[in-house]
């Protein structure tokens, strides 16, 4: 149970990022893979396993590198034709993923200052794939985890990480915040801030949830 990890601040940084997920419509699924969604400066692309498959779409993307978190790794025509790094993980709340943020954070942020596009996914872009991006936009970012996350669902509104992968990353948040590495001056109450110009790096969706 979450409750067993999580300090009762954690568990209500989860239920806030919960309920800013609820307040977002989203389409629904149907049998046909959307697009990989741009996420940042034209380099980062948040898909899923089918976008990641498709060699004529990467190579039209221009995408060179791909980031996947799976059960499985992709067919091997596409591991040797792109630069791959593979983490083979369940879409399980149990599971530990903050171990390999630092990881992919470095392999996303090399992507970057190299000026090539990198493709992050999962099987439907939805929990795991948006769990490192959002880790990535907090360490390198430097934003709050519910900046970043408010972001992301503007960017791709399906995306959904499951409740463990949320109490990962806000834990991985206090971390940051720790090293001073997320600016902790800034304020996540929306109440306070709705009237308040953004300024951030990034921009972030404005979402009444009172």
């Amino acid at each position: 149970m979450i409750s067993d990890r999580a300090t009762p601040a954690q568990i209500e940084g989860v239920k806030r990022l919960l309920e800013i997920r609820r307040m977002v419509e989203y389409p629904s699924m149907s049998w046909y893979s959307p697009p990989p969604s741009i996420v940042l400066d034209n380099f980062l692309f948040l898909g899923d396993y089918d976008n990641a498959s498709n060699i004529e779409l990467l190579q039209n993307l221009g995408i060179k590198h791909i980031l996947t978190i799976h059960d499985r790794e992709l067919d091997e025509n596409i591991r040797t034709k792109f630069n791959y790094f593979s983490i083979i993980s369940p879409d399980s709340s149990s599971k530990d993923v903050k171990q390999y943020f630092e990881q992919t954070n470095k392999f996303l942020h090399d992507c970057y200052l190299a000026g090539e596009k990198v493709l992050v996914h999962c099987q439907m872009g939805i929990s795991r794939s948006s769990t490192l991006v959002l880790a990535y936009l907090m360490k390198y970012h430097h934003e709050t985890l519910e900046q970043s996350f408010r972001y992301l669902l503007e960017k791709r509104p399906m995306i959904s990480p499951n409740i463990g992968f949320l109490l990962q990353l806000v834990q991985y948040e206090e971390e940051l915040r720790k090293t001073q590495e997320i600016d902790t001056t800034k304020n996540d109450d929306d109440n306070n801030n709705n009237n308040k110009e953004e300024t951030n790096p990034i921009k972030t969706v404005a979402l009444d949830i009172s």
